[in-house]
C-alpha cells in the first residue's frame, strides 16, 4: 500500500471513532440532580458495618431501579450515620419512600440496627 493510501486510511479511522464518540456522548443520558433525600439514621457504632453492608447490598439496585435516582452516598460522623440520594425531581425522591426496594428491603434489614426512627429530609437543588 502506498503512503497516501495508509494516511487516508488512518485519517478516516480517526474521524469515525471521534464522529462515534461524538455522537456516544450526545445520546448518553446524563442525570442532573435536582433534589436530595437525606435520611438520617442513629446507629450505635458496633452496629455501623453491618448497616454499611445494607448500603452496598442496594446502592446498584436503587441507582438502576428507581425512576430518577442520580446518586447514593453514606455520610458517617460520631453521632449518627446519614445516606444521601441524589434525585432528577422531588416527586422522584418522595416516590423512593413508598417504593418496593424502599419499604420492603431497605427498612426491613436496617430496622434492627436503629436505635431510633430515622429523620427524613428532601431538599431541592438550588439553580442558578
Amino acid at each position: 500500500m502506498n503512503i497516501k493510501r495508509k494516511l487516508s486510511i488512518g485519517i478516516l479511522s480517526v474521524f469515525a471513532a471521534v464522529s462515534l464518540l461524538t455522537l456516544t456522548s450526545m445520546t448518553m443520558d446524563k442525570k442532573e440532580t435536582n433534589a436530595y433525600l437525606e435520611i438520617t439514621l442513629d446507629i450505635k457504632a458496633e452496629n455501623r458495618g453491618s448497616a454499611a453492608g445494607v448500603y452496598l447490598k442496594y446502592k446498584q439496585p436503587f441507582l438502576k431501579q428507581i425512576d430518577g435516582a442520580t446518586s447514593k452516598e453514606l455520610l458517617i460522623r460520631t453521632e449518627d450515620v446519614q445516606v444521601l440520594h441524589g434525585f432528577e425531581s422531588e416527586e422522584e425522591a418522595k416516590a423512593y419512600l413508598t417504593s418496593k426496594l424502599f419499604e420492603n428491603d431497605v427498612v426491613k434489614e436496617l430496622k434492627p440496627f436503629l436505635e431510633s426512627n430515622p429523620e427524613i429530609q428532601i431538599y431541592s437543588v438550588f439553580q442558578n
